[in-house]
């Protein structure tokens, strides 16, 4: 359902929190701070860098704003992760990310004085992470410290935010009713019916979502997911309430048509299998082939496997 790239995915979620209407939604849902409530979205002001590491650019994205809390300078850091894996080193990860925040977002020129009121704005550290494990990985930096337990206060510690997608429950975020609550119920690890059951819900009962915030939303479905999804998605989110169920109803061909597709892509990738073993290495011209064939080709190829011996042998079948 969900389209398999991981730098689209990692584009659409930028896209939304670059929004900074969605941005302040997502602060207020998730951090359990007293002055979240406090955010505006014309508090924020989007910082047009990049803080990411080099050898992380292929899995994950952040995005920067300013803030203003109070009278108070604040940094948000949030970084996207998209991996399903779990990385145990983010603390320190991310203390290189505060430490290059500051150098490069403050003035040099202040850090030379010798006034007793120097401050700096503060870092508030979000990981958003929609991998299928529930995150475990240590969110104190302290902890990470060798012998840490010697040092007392001495020792440099913080805390980071994490927001597991996963982590929610479906009715936990079908309360929410907000933008924030949409994304996360749909991008959890979800199959297609339970996806365009929870579209109908989102359509029927999301009363605190602004339109532009639904047209955010139409347009992150249709950078994320499969094209069929995506129109059945806009048609029922798009409907006025006393159609919604109709246009569900509708759709629900939409469904078997991609559990079909799903199946046949599995019978195709099982036959694939069998041939890299027969031939070792199978070539990947051939496999995109094999993924292309109807499923009576696919039959018939596997029904005759201990006949093939050479990639001629395969070609007949094309």
């Amino acid at each position: 359902m969900k389209k398999d790239i991981n730098n689209i995915h990692d584009k659409g979620y930028k896209d939304l929190y670059s929004n900074q209407e969605v941005f302040t939604n997502l602060v207020k849902d998730t951090l359990n701070y007293s002055w979240a409530n406090e955010i505006k979205p014309s508090d924020l002001i989007l910082v047009d860098k990049s803080y990411i590491q080099p050898n992380y650019h292929d899995k994950e994205s952040d995005i920067v704003y300013r803030a203003k809390v109070g009278d108070e300078e604040v940094i948000f850091f949030v970084l996207l992760e998209f991996q399903s894996t779990i990385d145990y080193s983010m603390p320190i990860r991310l203390f290189f990310y505060i430490s290059e925040i500051l150098r490069r977002e403050i003035d040099p020129e202040e850090i030379k004085s010798k006034s007793k009121n120097i401050k700096i704005p503060a870092v508030v550290l979000i990981v958003l992470y929609n991998g299928q494990k529930h995150w475990d990985a240590e969110i104190s930096f302290r902890n990470m410290v060798n012998k840490e337990e010697l040092f007392s206060n001495s020792i440099i510690d913080f805390t980071y935010n994490i927001v597991d997608v996963n982590n929610y429950s479906r009715d936990t975020l079908l309360n929410l009713k907000s933008i924030t609550g949409a994304i996360f119920l749909l991008d959890q690890k979800i199959n297609e019916e339970e996806f365009l059951e929870r579209i109908k819900l989102i359509a029927l009962t999301f009363d605190k979502m602004s339109e532009s915030e639904r047209n955010i939303l139409l347009h992150w479905i249709t950078q994320t997911t499969e094209e069929p999804i995506a129109k059945s998605s806009k048609e029922i989110l798009l409907a006025d309430k006393r159609e919604v169920v109709n246009v569900v109803a509708n759709n629900s061909n939409i469904i078997k048509e991609m559990e079909e597709k799903a199946e046949l892509r599995g019978e195709a990738k099982s036959l694939i299998s069998l041939l890299n073993i027969k031939f070792l290495e199978f070539p990947k011209e051939y496999e995109e082939k094999i993924m292309r064939l109807n499923e009576e080709k696919i039959g018939e190829i596997t029904r005759n496997i201990f006949n093939i011996n050479s990639l001629s042998d395969v070609d007949k079948f094309f």
